[in-house]
């Protein structure tokens, strides 16, 4: 087909539709039985519509690309229709139940039979397994009879030592290397060195006694092992079979693991066992307690040294005891003061004869009249180191003449920070 010319077999009837004329008519036949219409004055072609199967050929129609925003539009859609909650029946609900539960038990009977099936088959394999294989298909001929005997000979002469019919090689005269295999009917008990021919006879020692081995001095070293086993076990005694004096710093290390002590610093002195042990007055030993706490065991000893400690122990565990016993036994044994009236009488007994006055300074009584005791003259002054210290900041005695003192009972520390301003 071209510019609109059809041609058509049965006729060859060519229409020219650009013709002014109309129809050309090529063929009379085809005219005189009428099957041609006469020609039109206008001829219109439509091309926006589909064109028809000509000549047998189909139409196949422009495809167009689906639009990406079409596809995202049409996903969305989906994706909330499937989110967009959906209302079931109860009647539904059931009816889903029950298939669910037909397809569990449809499963598990399909299970059951594909796991009977799979035994069924490996029995009929287990059965079946020396008729399987490659040996199974060939047929045994004489070589295979021949393999099987030399395998039978040969494991009967690895296991049941039959002997081989190998042939010796023999040995040259002029070979000086030592042949080191030997022949089954050779004797190898026989040596070759003439020194070992005899046989090694059990030699005795000593008293008679196999190996030398006296049995005085057996019994002899016997005692002194008896011995050093027993020191040892006596060293290793538990440190609550040991006196005081035979702990060693093993037994020390241990008494501390026992209950927990753990110090840090230097020249610790060892916790204390019980209460026997404590070197306090008589008085302090009996605290209520049945055996020290962990806290008092460690903490008494080092508090009686007058050292400083920090303790760390839970609620209860006796630390407020751990720090009073040591307290309580250091005023226990300071020295007793005399009293100063029993000085002062002692002083004028002896004094008076030789016409000497003697002056005592008392805290708690008038300072004015002691005061004026000292105007008057006093060769002798017996004073508490506090009220001597009182006298001497206010003036009331200065020590320019003094040639003798004498402290009793005193330690220096109390008028240590008045020597300066005194002497």
């Amino acid at each position: 087909m071209d510019n609109g010319d059809i041609n058509l077999e049965e006729g060859e009837l060519d229409v020219d539709l650009s013709d002014e004329e109309g129809w050309k008519l090529k063929n009379e036949n085809s005219l005189n039985n009428g099957d041609v219409q006469p020609p039109v004055n206008e001829a219109k072609v439509d091309l926006g519509s589909p064109k028809k199967e000509i000549d047998d050929v189909p139409y196949v129609p422009k495809r167009v690309p689906i639009s990406l925003e079409e596809l995202i539009l049409k996903r969305k859609a989906e994706e909330a229709e499937l989110i967009k909650p959906k209302f079931i029946s109860k009647e539904e609900r059931i009816q889903q139940a029950i298939q669910r539960r037909q397809a569990e038990v449809q499963a598990q009977h399909l299970e059951r039979k594909r796991r009977a099936e799979d035994f069924q088959e490996r029995m009929r394999q287990h059965r079946n397994f020396r008729n399987t294989g490659k040996r199974a298909a060939q047929e045994e001929g004489p070589g295979d009879k021949v393999n099987i005997s030399q395998e039978e000979q040969a494991i009967k002469e690895r296991y049941l030592g039959q002997k081989r019919l190998t042939k010796r090689r023999p040995r040259r005269l002029n070979e000086r290397k030592f042949v080191f295999d030997w022949d089954v009917a050779d004797d190898t008990s026989q040596d070759y060195n003439p020194l070992y021919k005899e046989k090694h006879q059990i030699q005795f020692f000593g008293r008679g006694h196999i190996g030398g081995i006296d049995i005085k001095v057996m019994k002899k070293r016997l005692s002194g092992v008896a011995k050093r086993e027993a020191k040892q076990k006596w060293d290793d005694r538990h440190w609550t079979e040991k006196a005081l004096d035979q702990m060693t710093e093993r037994d020390w290390r241990i008494f501390r693991e026992d209950f927990n002590i753990s110090t840090k610093g230097g020249n610790i002195p060892n916790p204390l066992r019980s209460w026997a042990e404590m070197n306090v007055a008589d008085e302090l030993k009996d605290v209520g307690y049945p055996e020290p706490t962990p806290i008092q065991r460690q903490a008494i000893p080092i508090g009686l040294q007058n050292r400083d400690i920090i303790g760390v122990a839970e609620t209860g565990s006796g630390k407020t005891a751990a720090f009073l016993i040591p307290l309580l036994n250091w005023i226990q044994r300071l020295p007793k003061l005399e009293r100063l009236e029993q000085i002062e009488e002692e002083t004028v007994k002896f004094g008076r004869p030789l016409g000497i006055k003697t002056v005592s300074l008392i805290g708690g009584l008038s300072r004015e009249d002691q005061a004026l005791k000292l105007r008057m003259g006093a060769e002798i002054v017996i004073g508490t180191p506090g009220r001597l210290n009182d006298v001497l900041e206010n003036r009331y005695m200065v020590l320019n003449q003094c040639t003798y003192i004498v402290l009793d009972e005193v330690s220096t520390d109390i008028l240590e920070h008045s020597k300066s301003d005194s002497f």
